[in-house]
């Protein structure tokens, strides 16, 4: 009869056990929020082991932070122990034994969730290895729970801040569509009030529209290219070019902003033609030319060098401005909207160097920015890997390795 009983006994601990689990998981696959987890964790642990319960969990520094509802004394120093060491301590372990509460991890797949603390009105009844095998399972359970949450959070985070990025982006191009006609407008005007002007006061004022209007159309280019490319990436249309030509045609683009600028060229003897997109590369230069125009003091030469390295072409645009602040961090220039000196006279939103770096990155390189030496001024370099060049036959005939660029106002070599 004794034996039966226990039987029976042992059979409804069994049932006990299994149906406190399924329970537990059943429960906690409902939760959509940390905050839902806590509550039915600490329910859930306190009724199942007949305990005081509570939790810690890491904040956004990793510290952790007893949370809410939590019923249990705790040691935070125990704690932290033991999730950095992914094991119980506490009382009927081997490390501090002697505490009054058992200190359980959180574990789940890709890292410790926090730590989950009982403080058992009959300790004893961890000494069944059933109950120490039910508790290991809630804890898992548990962990499972945060961590699902924890990447669902990260996912609609994400979400949100890829539609914001998507909405910016129709902004920027409606915004710059709408602003390219009326800048064609105004452009074509002030090139026939140019013909006609009578007066070098008058062609003053319409040489200063001509210049506005075109800084305003550089600005309105890099809004509608940044569009594109957060719409569909970067597609390069790469054929063989000289280095010469790329950097000549960057700096017609600009011949009306250079009268008053001395750009100074340097290329290596004999370099090599390059496999690029030349119409997108030209305007990797055009912005960084344009970004070294806006902080040159007039007569102050800009430098344009070209050179190889190690397999890579280097190309460098050096301006005789101030520099870089001291307090700037250099990378931070290439994400959008950064500027080096937010409040500023110079103008700008901060688009060209993104795109240039985004350019020059789909080509398989980079864009690097540090202060010249010898200063003043800040120096851009260019690095992009180097291809084996075809034969001189297979390429067209006007395309001539050695044909100098177009000299631009005062543009020496």
């Amino acid at each position: 009869m004794a034996r039966l009983r226990h039987e029976a006994h042992v059979a409804a601990e069994r049932e006990r056990r299994a149906g406190a689990l399924a329970r537990l998981a059943r429960d906690l696959s409902g939760a959509l929020t940390q905050e839902q987890i806590v509550q039915i964790a600490l329910s859930t642990v306190s009724g199942v082991f007949d305990a005081k319960a509570g939790l810690l969990l890491p904040d956004a520094d990793e510290k952790l932070v007893i949370v809410p509802g939590s019923a249990s004394a705790m040691d935070p120093s125990l704690a932290r122990w033991a999730m950095e060491h992914g094991q119980m301590a506490g009382r009927g372990t081997d490390t501090l034994a002697a505490s009054n509460a058992l200190y359980v991890p959180l574990l789940a797949p890709v890292r410790g969730r926090g730590v989950l603390v009982l403080e058992l009105r009959s300790p004893e009844r961890l000494d069944v290895p059933e109950e120490q095998r039910l508790l290991q399972a809630c804890a898992s359970q548990i962990a499972l729970a945060l961590e699902r949450v924890h990447f669902v959070e990260i996912a609609q985070h994400t979400q949100v801040a890829m539609e914001g990025e998507r909405m910016r982006n129709t902004l920027l191009s409606a915004v710059s569509h709408d602003l390219r006609t009326p800048l064609t407008s105004i452009l074509g005007a002030a090139d026939v009030a140019q013909r006609h002007a009578e007066s070098g006061v008058t062609l003053d004022m319409v040489r200063q529209i001509q210049r506005q209007a075109l800084s305003m159309q550089q600005l309105v280019d890099n809004l509608l290219a940044m569009a594109r490319l957060q719409q569909g990436g970067v597609h390069l249309q790469r054929e063989w070019w000289p280095v010469e030509e790329v950097i000549g045609s960057a700096l017609r683009h600009l011949r009306d902003r250079l009268p008053d600028q001395l750009v100074k060229t340097g290329l290596e003897p004999g370099m090599p033609l390059v496999r690029l997109d030349a119409v997108l590369m030209e305007r990797v230069l055009v912005n960084l030319l344009d970004n070294a125009i806006k902080y040159t003091p007039a007569g102050t030469p800009i430098r344009v060098h070209a050179r190889t390295e190690a397999g890579q072409l280097l190309l460098s645009v050096e301006d005789g401005g101030p520099g870089l602040p001291p307090h700037v961090n250099p990378q931070e220039l290439f994400e959008p909207f950064k500027r080096g000196v937010v409040e500023s006279s110079v103008s700008g939103i901060g688009l060209g160097l993104t795109l240039a770096r985004r350019i020059v990155q789909a080509h398989g390189g980079d864009i690097d920015v540090a202060s010249a030496v010898p200063g003043p001024g800040t120096v851009f370099i260019i690095r992009i890997p180097l291809e084996a060049p075809p034969l001189l036959e297979d390429l067209p005939g006007d395309m001539a390795p050695d044909a100098p660029p177009e000299v631009v106002g005062p543009h020496t070599r």
